[in-house]
């Protein structure tokens, strides 16, 4: 997670190169439930503690292997992206490789410029964004989900934000070979610690190349540090309840309202405690959001210093930092609460599988039609969409899901 106070525009687009890689053999596919969705039940059953733990090892034996960090323009982030990539291959996706220059600044370079070594010397870097479609669902409604998979080059960023990469990848294998109606689109951010860098890439290069791709990006999830080690549980605030933005620059869009009332929903009925924290700019959800599309997601917390009432609801200890560790050598596998990343990597499962499934009454996907009408609260326009399998969780939640995913009228942009 970048720690920034001012918000950000969106860079100019970058010519890309995208890598296509050949699959491996397919994942066996979740069981059906009763309206042939798989079931939110074996989805998160299907999230093991074992395999989260397996692809923190991973993470930390690239950076262990070179030189301690897995920093943007390193030799430890590019065994970083070979790692999600030979894990996506395996579960029969087909993954691609986009290669993109981060760009440097003043401020890059002095901060970062000694610290990178003598691996690669300040300035523009090559780096690289993984992206892997489920094979199915409409491409029509198009549900982003992402982590940044770079660290800092101060240490091997286990929590920030190797817990985030590792619990997507692990959604993404658990709902391979599964049918959805809604495309899913599984994004490793690069240059994430270098201002956004691999989301800035990735949305200006598809808004100027490919602008009906990008309409058809329904929403935006967003996982950077779950596994804090004196952990709260945060759902990012959509409705603004909480304050919204810190510095007020950026409003959450019209639609995640609906984000965080899925996740709220989920946890409410696994009886586990949350609370919403405001939608800031220190992380890729920001890019997504100001390019008008609905974000939302969870967060453990970083520098800022545990309460009592928190303490109270999560444990832990009081007047210590979130991550004691945060940006620092430290941010190691000793630096990710097992426990934690798990909760919020079910919680993730459960909610990419709610927006994979929703549709509106008629049958649409989550997409509204040009001209839906903007209606402003969630229980206005619930009763008009349909759930996911019967007596699933978010089963309920995926009720008032998807109102407003997409209640930004395309005439805006």
């Amino acid at each position: 997670m970048r720690r920034r106070a001012s918000s950000r525009g969106l860079a100019g687009a970058v010519p890309v190169v995208v890598l296509s890689l050949t699959t491996g053999s397919p994942a066996t596919a979740l069981p059906a439930g009763p309206d042939g969705g798989a079931a939110t039940e074996e989805i998160t059953r299907a999230v093991t503690a074992e395999q989260l733990e397996g692809h923190l090892r991973a993470f930390q034996e690239a950076a262990d292997a070179h030189g301690g960090n897995r920093a943007a323009g390193t030799a430890g982030y590019r065994a970083s992206v070979d790692y999600v990539v030979e894990r996506l291959q395996a579960a029969g996706y087909d993954p691609r490789v986009q290669v993109f220059t981060a760009p440097d600044d003043e401020h890059h370079e002095e901060e970062y410029g000694e610290e990178y070594g003598e691996d690669t010397a300040a300035g523009p870097r090559v780096t690289y964004n993984v992206l892997a479609d489920t094979p199915t669902g409409d491409p029509g409604s198009t549900v982003v989900v992402g982590a940044h998979l770079d660290s800092v080059p101060e240490g091997p960023g286990l929590n920030d934000n190797g817990s985030g990469a590792a619990g997507v990848l692990a959604v993404a294998e658990a709902l391979a070979g599964t049918d959805t109606r809604n495309r899913v689109r599984f994004a490793w951010w690069g240059a994430e610690e270098l201002d956004l860098n691999g989301a800035v890439h990735y949305v200006s290069d598809l808004r100027s190349s490919d602008p009906g791709a990008f309409d058809d990006i329904a929403l935006y999830l967003n996982f950077d540090m779950i596994g804090s080690p004196n952990y709260g549980r945060f759902v990012y605030d959509g409705d603004t309840s909480g304050g919204g933005w810190h510095d007020d620059a950026v409003e959450a869009p019209a639609g995640s309202d609906a984000i965080e009332a899925a996740f709220e929903g989920y946890f409410e009925s696994a009886a586990i405690a949350v609370e919403e924290v405001p939608l800031d700019d220190g992380s890729d959800h920001l890019v997504f959001a100001e390019a008008g599309i609905p974000v939302g997601g969870l967060f453990t917390g970083d520098v800022g210093e545990k309460t009592r009432r928190e303490v109270a609801q999560y444990g832990g200890e009081a007047g210590v930092a979130y991550d004691p560790c945060y940006h620092a050598a430290c941010d190691d596998l000793d630096n990710v609460d097992r426990q934690v990343l798990e909760e919020m990597s079910h919680a993730m499962a459960a909610v990419v599988l709610g927006f994979a499934s929703s549709t509106i009454d008629d049958g649409t996907p989550l997409h509204p039609p040009d001209g839906w009408p903007r209606r402003g609260v969630l229980e206005e326009l619930g009763p008009v969409l349909t759930g996911l399998a019967a007596g699933s969780v978010v089963a309920a939640v995926t009720v008032a899901v998807a109102v407003a995913v997409r209640r930004r009228a395309r005439g805006r942009r």
